[in-house]
């Protein structure tokens, strides 16, 4: 019967069989050499070099939906979704096990697999009445596949929480620990460092004595903590023994087990049974062409927690990782540079700021030169660097110098009211927790008012004298609105690092606080401050109703977290080991670019001398000294015409098949993970 197009041209079996010859891909022997010379091409147009057969059998354990006012009954009606390479299969998708406990499906389908490496999800959804939810998911890596060798069994259903960062590294973290060990790793860690005697040691070396009532405080804190975590641990212990007892026929007891055990106290969302069968639909010749071949890269679902148990990333989270990404690419690294670049040219060390002068200028008379001179000035920033304390004068300025009475006195250095200003404006907000009066007027007095504070670079004032000023000038309020903090809240120390308060005292210059891990230093840490160091982390962002965040999270999160997550992930730890290097904190490295840099500038002012000489007085080196020469001297046009000539080869024909010869080499020894 034939139809019509949605603009009225109709359409019958010519226009279906024009279409199908449009989608028809090419066969993969015949076209195998597109492989290496066009992989992305050979992606998209040639057929399948594997079928893989998948089997969805059963679950069990399945999360169970939240009871609603009209529905009692909390089991889901659950399906599964079949994903390849981020994209749903519309053919691949179970029924409905509408009402089932342990659902049911007995589903077979087949997936074309072209690229080794991709990666298949099974997503299972809860089919609710108002919208699809997600219970859990299994990732599964197809380069991990045996070819012709049946794999089934029970895979664990991943929390949905944890449906984040791309399916590569969701499965590579998955591989290395599961949901339940997780758990109770958490669990295990959270006791041992209970064991360790919390009480304070006396003067003379021997324990404090107790107070009961504290100690029954301590034990109700703990088991409040950990409930949740150790009945995690136990639900897995049960349906382990639940399992055996079915395998040895103890059908009551096991289905007793599976029963006592409570949905909230879980260790994952469940367990999918599933069959899996890769079939070679190529010569084992032409699968090695199929190597070549890279999957669509990998959707980023945003940024992987670094602990372990994962959280639902929220508002404050993520201004959480702006801040980190601003403190490691700003003030340590950016303003540091240009207040280093600042300190030379406005002379504040003529000494210093004479000698690269000079050098440079012999740079711009004979361009040999670069290779002595450029080392030389480097290796002499690098020394320099080694003192922390010229170094803080060089890189520190108001934008970035610590809130300290050094800070302070490196500020003033600069004899720029400018600088003081900035310096003095971030005493006030993040030292003092206060505010301008009517910022727009008030903006004028405040920069007055800290133009006085420094004469002939040096402070008139102490920082604490400061502190008093500002609280008794008339444009500030809330000055004396001190911030209280409570035991265990969360905050930002110096503004810079993320940490849980753990023990307040009445003095307070005595607040301990355990710092968090982060991107770089991934272990706890414990840290005695001053009351005025901290900020509440709550503070930064304002609440907001939960409608307002339920839909900042499902759109502007999703746009926001992938991008801050490349930029963390990629700039943060690299800016950090160069920073290392140059702050001297990794001396080893340092110590080695300080002699290749003298070694560097070495030889080339020994090949710039030799040439200068002879040029005099000709005839006095040898055959093989001119030639050394020569080439040191040529050194800088033979870089050049090697980054000519590799970027005009990157992009050659000849270049992609060494680039995917080098792939099927390397994924021939894949080795297998399950």
């Amino acid at each position: 019967m034939a139809g019509t197009f949605m603009g009225g041209a109709p359409y019958g079996d010519e226009t279906v069989a024009l279409l199908d010859r449009v989608q028809t891909k090419d066969d993969f022997h015949a076209k195998r050499w597109r492989c290496l010379s066009h992989p992305t091409r050979a992606f998209e147009t040639l057929s399948p070099v594997s079928i893989l057969e998948i089997g969805i059998l059963n679950a069990r354990d399945l999360a169970e939906r939240e009871a609603g006012f009209m529905r009692a009954d909390t089991t889901s009606d659950a399906y599964v979704q079949v994903v390849l390479d981020d994209q749903e299969l519309e053919k691949c998708i179970t029924p409905v096990a509408r009402g089932k406990k342990q659902p049911m499906w007995l589903y077979h389908c087949e997936v074309d697999i072209l690229a080794p490496m991709s990666m298949l999800r099974l997503q299972v959804f809860d089919d609710q009445p108002t919208e699809k939810v997600e219970i859990g998911f299994v990732d599964i890596c197809v380069g991990d596949i045996p070819y012709d060798q049946p794999i089934e069994g029970w895979f664990e259903l991943r929390f949905q929480d944890n449906f984040q960062s791309t399916s590569v590294d969701r499965y590579l973290h998955h591989c290395e620990m599961r949901e339940e060990t997780v758990s109770q790793r958490e669990l295990e860690e959270e006791m041992a460092s209970l064991l360790i005697d919390p009480f304070p040691v006396g003067t003379d070396g021997s324990n404090a004595s107790p107070d009961p009532n504290e100690k029954i405080v301590m034990k109700k804190q703990y088991f409040a903590s950990s409930k949740e975590r150790a009945m995690d641990a136990f639900q897995a212990c049960v349906v382990s023994t639940a399992d055996r007892a079915e395998e040895y026929g103890f059908q009551a007891l096991s289905a007793s087990l599976k029963e006592g055990t409570k949905d909230k106290y879980r260790s994952n969302n469940g367990e999918l049974y599933v069959s899996l069968k890769l079939k070679n639909v190529v010569s084992s010749s032409d699968s090695l062409f199929a190597l070549a071949l890279d999957a669509p890269p990998p959707v980023n679902r945003g940024i992987r927690e670094t602990t372990e148990l994962k959280r639902t990333p929220d508002l404050q989270q993520c201004a959480d990782e702006v801040w980190e990404v601003k403190v490691q690419l700003l003030d340590d690294a950016l303003w540091c540079c240009l207040y280093g670049f600042k300190y030379l040219i406005s002379w504040r060390c003529w000494p210093l700021s004479l000698l690269y002068l000079i050098g440079l200028l012999l740079c711009c008379y004979k361009s040999y030169w670069w290779w002595a001179i450029i080392p030389a000035l480097l290796s002499v920033s690098l020394v320099i660097n080694s003192f922390p304390e010229q170094r803080k004068k060089m890189t520190r300025g108001g934008l970035n110098a610590d809130l300290t009475e050094e800070g302070f006195k490196h500020t003033a250095a600069w004899r720029n009211s400018d600088e003081i200003h900035t310096f003095v404006g971030r005493l006030l907000t993040e030292d003092m927790k206060a505010r301008l009066d009517n910022p727009r007027v008030n903006s004028y007095k405040l920069r007055a008012f800290a133009a006085q504070c420094i004469r002939d670079g040096v402070p008139t004032v102490s920082l604490s004298e400061l502190r008093l000023a500002l609280m008794a000038a008339p444009f500030v309020v809330d000055a004396d609105n001190v911030p209280t903090f409570a035991l265990h809240e969360h905050v930002w120390v110096d503004g810079r690092d993320r940490g849980v308060i753990t023990e307040l005292t009445e003095v307070p210059e005595r607040i301990t606080v355990e710092l968090q891990p982060t991107l770089l230093i991934p272990e706890k840490r414990a840290k005695v401050v001053h009351q005025r160091q901290l900020t509440k982390r709550g503070e930064s962002i304002g609440n907001l109703p939960k409608w307002a965040t339920d839909l900042v999270m499902s759109s502007a999160m999703v746009q926001i977290y992938p991008p801050l997550e490349g930029l963390r992930l990629g700039l943060v730890p690299a800016i950090s080991a160069v920073s290392d290097i140059l702050t001297w904190k990794n001396s080893k490295v340092a110590t080695i670019l300080l002699v290749v840099l003298i070694v560097i500038s070495a030889v080339f002012t020994w090949a710039g001398l030799m040439h200068v000489l002879n040029s005099e007085q000709k005839g006095n080196m040898s055959h093989s000294q001119e030639v050394v020469i020569l080439v040191l001297r040529s050194l800088d046009n033979s870089i050049a015409a090697i980054v000519t000539i590799v970027l005009f080869l990157c992009q050659a024909w000849w270049m992609t098949h060494f680039s995917a010869l080098m792939k099927i080499m390397q994924r021939r020894g894949h080795k297998l993970l399950i």
